[in-house]
C-alpha cells in the first residue's frame, strides 16, 4: 500500500482562543480514526460510514460544543453513569452510552439553571437532547419552578 509509513497529525481545538484545550492525534489514518473514536467515546458503528475528514469535523463540533456549554453556561463536566437509553434515543439511532451521557449532562445543566434566560440558552444549544421526553419534562418543570420563585 502506498500510504504505509505515512503519518498525519490532527489537532482538534476546544475553542477559538489559543489557551483553550487541544487534542492532538498522530499516526496513520486508521490509527487516527480509532483514537478519535475512543477519545470522544463515539460508537464505532455509528461513525464507520464517515470519512476521516467528516469524523474530524464531528469531533471538532463535539469539542467546541462542550467548551461553549462549560464556559457560556458556567456548567461542569459530569461523569458518565450506566446507560439507560430512552425510546427517543433508540429511534434516533444514537448509541446508548452517548445518549445517556448527553441526557444526564443536560438534566444536570437544567437543574443548575438559575433563571429563565439560562434555561432558554440551554434549550437553544441542545436541540437534539430535547427529543428525549425526560429532558423536555425536566426543562418544563424547571421553567415552572423558576417562574414561581
Amino acid at each position: 500500500m502506498a500510504d504505509e509509513g505515512r503519518s498525519i497529525t490532527v489537532t482538534i481545538k476546544y475553542g477559538r482562543n489559543h489557551d483553550d484545550s487541544w487534542a492532538v492525534f498522530r499516526g496513520g489514518p486508521g490509527e487516527i480514526r480509532d483514537d478519535i473514536t475512543a477519545f470522544f467515546s463515539l460508537d464505532g458503528k455509528s461513525v464507520a460510514d464517515l470519512s476521516l475528514h467528516e469524523l474530524i469535523v464531528e469531533a471538532g463540533q463535539i469539542a467546541q460544543s462542550t467548551t461553549t456549554i462549560v464556559k457560556g453556561l458556567d456548567a461542569r463536566i459530569v461523569p458518565q453513569s450506566a446507560p439507560q437509553p430512552s425510546a427517543a434515543w433508540k429511534a434516533a439511532g444514537t448509541s446508548p452510552a452517548a445518549a445517556q451521557s448527553t441526557t444526564s449532562a443536560v438534566l444536570d445543566q437544567i437543574a443548575a439553571c438559575q433563571n429563565a434566560d439560562e434555561l432558554r440558552r440551554l434549550w437553544a444549544t441542545n436541540q437534539t437532547a430535547f427529543g428525549d421526553q425526560a429532558v423536555m419534562d425536566a426543562w418544563k418543570a424547571r421553567g415552572r419552578a423558576l417562574k414561581g420563585s
